[in-house]
C-alpha cells in the first residue's frame, strides 16, 4: 500500500500547462472570462499566432482540440431546436417531444461554457482571456460555418474571432500539403470560407495575414489594439524569434 500511496502523492503534485492540477488554478465563473477563438487551416502560421497571443498579459489560448468546440455547439443547437418543438401537450409522455419544455437554453449555454473551460481549456488562475485555435474548418468538418460561429458568439458572449490567413500557394507547398492531392484548391476553399462568412466583417472579428504578421510589428500592433491590450515591441520580437510548430 505504501508504494501506491507514494504514487498517488506524486501524481497529485504534478502540474500541467496551467491545467486544473496546478495549485495556481482557481475555480472561476466562466462568464468572467473574455474569449478569443482562432479559425484557420493547417500550416498557416496559426501556432506562431497562438504563441504571440499567449505572450499578451492575461491570455491563455490553447491549441487544437479536434473540433470539440464545434461538437459542443452542435449539442447546443440541437437542444435549442428541441426547445422550439414545445407544443400544447409536450409536457405529457404521450407527446413525441416529451420533456422539450424543460430545456432552458441559458442553462445549456452555461453548462457548455463551463464544460469547455474546465475540461478543455483549463486556464491558470491569472487568465482573463481564454480560447483556442482550430484548423478543421473545411465544409466536410463544419458544414455550416455561419451557424457554427453564430452559436459560438451566442454561447460565449464576450467573444473575439480571429481568422488567420497565409499565402495559398506557399501553404500548399508546406509539410503534408505538398503531398496532398488538390491541396491548393482545398486551401483556397477554406481561405474563402474565412473571408466570406457571416462574421468576416463583424466588429468582433480580425483577419491576420501571416506574411504581414512576420514582416514587421505594425500588423501585430493592430491586432493587439483589436484585442484591447497594449502593444509590447519586445514581446513581439521575442515571439517572432522563437521557432513554433514543426
Amino acid at each position: 500500500m505504501k508504494p501506491f500511496r507514494n504514487l498517488i502523492g506524486r501524481l497529485s503534485k504534478q502540474k500541467d500547462a496551467g491545467g486544473s492540477s496546478s495549485p495556481n488554478r482557481a475555480v472561476r465563473d466562466e462568464a468572467e472570462y473574455r474569449y478569443v477563438f482562432i479559425f484557420t487551416y493547417g500550416r498557416s502560421g496559426s501556432t506562431l499566432l497562438m504563441g504571440y497571443l499567449n505572450s499578451l498579459p492575461g491570455f491563455c489560448i490553447r491549441g487544437e482540440n479536434y473540433n470539440a468546440l464545434a461538437h459542443l455547439c452542435s449539442f447546443y443547437h440541437a437542444a435549442r431546436e428541441t426547445k422550439g418543438q414545445v407544443a400544447k401537450k409536450s409536457m405529457l409522455p404521450v407527446h413525441p417531444w416529451y420533456g422539450a419544455d424543460l430545456i432552458q437554453p441559458e442553462e445549456v449555454r452555461h453548462a457548455i461554457r463551463r464544460t469547455f473551460v474546465d475540461t478543455v481549456l483549463k486556464p491558470p488562475a491569472d487568465a482573463k482571456v481564454v480560447g483556442c485555435k482550430e484548423i478543421r474548418i473545411n465544409w466536410n468538418e463544419i458544414k455550416d460555418l455561419d451557424a457554427f460561429l453564430a452559436d459560438v458568439v451566442e454561447i460565449f458572449g464576450d467573444v473575439k474571432i480571429i481568422f488567420n490567413h497565409r499565402d495559398i500557394l506557399s501553404t500548399s507547398k508546406s509539410s503534408w500539403w505538398k503531398d496532398t492531392a488538390h491541396s491548393y484548391a482545398t486551401i483556397r476553399g477554406m481561405d474563402q470560407r474565412l473571408r466570406e462568412n457571416r462574421f468576416a466583417a463583424a466588429p468582433n472579428a480580425f483577419h491576420v495575414e501571416y506574411e504581414e504578421l512576420v514582416a514587421g510589428a505594425e500588423h501585430a500592433r493592430k491586432l493587439t489594439e483589436f484585442l484591447g491590450v497594449p502593444f509590447d515591441p519586445a514581446a513581439y520580437e521575442k515571439v517572432m524569434a522563437t521557432r513554433h510548430s514543426y
